[in-house]
């Protein structure tokens, strides 16, 4: 895998001289509705959210349940939204939620994508092209809706060699999924990025502790992948990088927040 350095400040966790002001902005998520829907990896990232919340004595209401539209709110409400590898279905999944009468006013709207929904190299494109649609409908028929744009989640890839290997043998390479996920997510960035608020999830998988992303290059560029130092299987995530992952959803739903007012 190629190290390349980041150049930003180390998303590491947060320093202890800025609890109180990060905390109070997370306050601001206490008091609002937020609707997070994922898969698999989401649970873990929820779970991040709920514990440094109650380390940072936070007053943020964590609910998991197949029923978000019968939350009384505020609350951070997550729930799976749609099947696995079947992301229409879980665009539909929102839509349902956003239309039901039920559902709070002025929600912050999240919406996860899996790994598994790119797994070939020409995945991304009809991934980019239906969320970019829902996006689209959700603007027109609910402006109350403040979206959070995300990322979508890296596994580890195999080595060169292996790859080669595969290609020979005409077997798909988990480095030919990682270009199409990095593809979709550089769509994303540069999307969304300029104007709203992006949980940049694969960039935090990506990066080491001494600053530099994993990855390998492919015509100058580097296809992000996840560290080794930040999974325990290749898919999970650490403990560690749990919690900077937790952090970061925290800043984004807060900033998302104080912008919409």
């Amino acid at each position: 895998m190629t190290a390349w350095p980041l150049g930003d400040t180390p998303l590491s966790t947060f320093e202890l001289d800025a609890v109180p002001s990060r905390t109070a902005r997370w306050s601001a998520i206490a008091r609002r509705t937020v609707y997070f829907g994922h898969q698999s990896l989401g649970s873990t990232v929820c779970a991040g959210v709920e514990e440094l919340a109650k380390e940072c004595s936070v007053p943020l209401r964590v609910v998991q349940t197949r029923e978000p539209a019968g939350v009384d709110g505020p609350a951070f409400i997550h729930f799976f939204a749609g099947r696995h590898r079947d992301y229409a279905s879980k665009n539909a999944a929102l839509m349902r939620l956003l239309e039901t009468d039920s559902r709070a006013p002025n929600p912050v709207v999240l919406l996860k994508y899996c790994y598994g929904d790119v797994t070939k190299a020409t995945d991304y494109i009809p991934l980019f092209e239906a969320y970019r649609d829902t996006v689209e409908a959700i603007q027109f028929d609910h402006t109350d809706v403040t979206l959070v744009h995300s990322t979508i989640p890296l596994t580890t890839a195999e080595s060169g060699f292996k790859a080669r290997a595969k290609r020979y043998l005409g077997r798909t390479t988990t480095r030919d999924a990682a270009i199409a996920r990095h593809r979709y997510n550089e769509l994303v960035r540069s999307e969304f990025g300029i104007t709203d608020p992006v949980f940049d999830l694969a960039k935090i998988q990506a990066k080491r502790p001494d600053n530099t992303l994993a990855g390998f290059p492919v015509g100058g560029t580097l296809i992000e992948t996840l560290a080794s130092e930040n999974t325990v299987d290749g898919t999970d995530l650490t403990l560690s990088c749990r919690k900077v992952v937790a952090e970061a959803l925290l800043d984004v739903l807060s900033d998302a927040i104080e912008a919409a007012r």
